[in-house]
């Protein structure tokens, strides 16, 4: 999509391209995560090249469209723009909007930030706005002023809005950063800088108490603690807060954490254990999340490969394993293949009984394994 977006630019004026990539290029503008969009290109003079777009800009898991105007005649002058929401903006005088949007009175057309700077600004404003939207309604007002008055709670990971734009709101969405400490997780490596877990909490209904919360995590997250859309997160109460609900769903994240970091425990076990058992034998395995494994074995002069796969809920869910022979070949780099099932397993037993029970099952089908790979291989 990135592409796609550096491959507008080539129809822009070149004055505003500079402008442009710094604002396609970040990947967070507020609490949302998520690339700024750019289309409609047209231009104010007839001319090939456009010098007016369309920004669609992530916030609280939807879209704002802004319509960004700019005047190729007169680079030195600043950019124009037409929101989606005709409330915002809509009575602020020229003193204010100075102040509260210095980057655009004080338009500086050779800082490449220029642009981003105003929507950073615009941004922040439309965030005040709907947090005045929120004094008209009681319930989502006490609830905005309790996750404010939270010490666990920083201005700057909360965004909300109102909707639809310009009526009675009929529906209320709030987007809340988490922090998520994975210190307990000491494979981390520089990616934990991209770790986000955030929660969005719809309000609708009579006095706000239909509710239905989602949890996002980013991918790096989903990685460790699985992908949101399986999670069976608590429900939330239409009597309780949401700031108490924020703090219930920060618990449950932890608990996953260390479920993971025990499981992540086992898992270091059993290969531990398998390398102690057949330390000859073990050609490679996942020093940093313990995911996998394989040897070579043989028996009566027949080497094969053991490849055994952990799952992210081990112990709970058996290993996945496979034997796969080093003389036969079914097509170009993929050698013959057999997945061991139903071989004798319990969550409960230690990793060494495991890996035994494991491997006897595995020696009292080799002979089958080897006279399956003979036969299909040479067919």
């Amino acid at each position: 999509m990135l592409n796609q977006q550096y491959a507008i630019l080539t129809v822009i004026d070149s004055y505003i391209e500079p402008l442009l990539i710094p604002v396609i290029s970040s990947d967070k503008l507020g609490v949302c995560c998520g690339t700024i969009q750019i289309d409609s290109v047209s231009s104010s003079c007839g001319k090939a090249q456009g010098d007016r777009f369309k920004l669609t800009i992530p916030y609280v898991k939807q879209n704002l469209t802004w319509n960004v105007f700019f005047d190729s005649q007169c680079p030195e002058m600043g950019p124009d723009f037409i929101f989606n929401d005709n409330t915002f903006l809509a009575d602020m005088d020229i003193d204010t909007l100075s102040t509260k949007v210095p980057s655009l009175a004080k338009w500086n057309p050779n800082d490449h930030n220029a642009l981003l700077n105003v929507l950073v600004e615009l941004l922040a404003c439309y965030k005040q706005h709907q947090i005045q939207l929120l004094q008209k309604q009681t319930r989502l007002q006490i609830e905005y002023h309790m996750l404010m008055e939270s010490t666990e709670m920083k201005q700057e990971n909360v965004e909300m809005i109102l909707l639809p734009f310009s009526s009675k709101p009929t529906e209320a969405k709030f987007l809340i950063n988490l922090t998520v400490d994975l210190s307990k997780l000491q494979t981390r490596t520089c990616n934990s800088e991209t770790d986000t877990a955030m929660l969005l909490v719809v309000f609708s209904g009579t006095d706000w108490n239909r509710i239905i919360p989602q949890l996002y995590f980013s991918k790096s997250l989903e990685e460790i603690l699985g992908r949101t859309d399986t999670l069976s997160i608590p429900p939330f109460p239409p009597d309780q807060y949401l700031l108490n609900y924020v703090q219930r769903i920060k618990k449950y994240i932890s608990d996953k954490i260390n479920s993971v970091v025990q499981k992540l425990e086992r898992k270091r076990e059993y290969l531990a254990a398998f390398v102690s058992l057949k330390r000859n034998c073990s050609l490679e395995f996942d020093a940093i999340n313990s995911s996998y494994m394989s040897a070579l074995l043989s028996e009566n002069d027949f080497y094969f490969v053991l490849n055994i796969q952990l799952p992210l809920e081990f112990p709970y869910e058996p290993p996945l394993v496979s034997m796969i022979s080093v003389y036969h070949m079914v097509s170009q780099n993929n050698p013959y293949t057999e997945i061991v099932q139903n071989y004798p397993y319990d969550s409960a037993w230690k990793p060494s009984h495991m890996i035994n029970e494991l491997l006897r099952f595995v020696k009292q089908n080799v002979k089958k394994f080897q006279c399956n790979s003979c036969r299909i291989c040479t067919l």
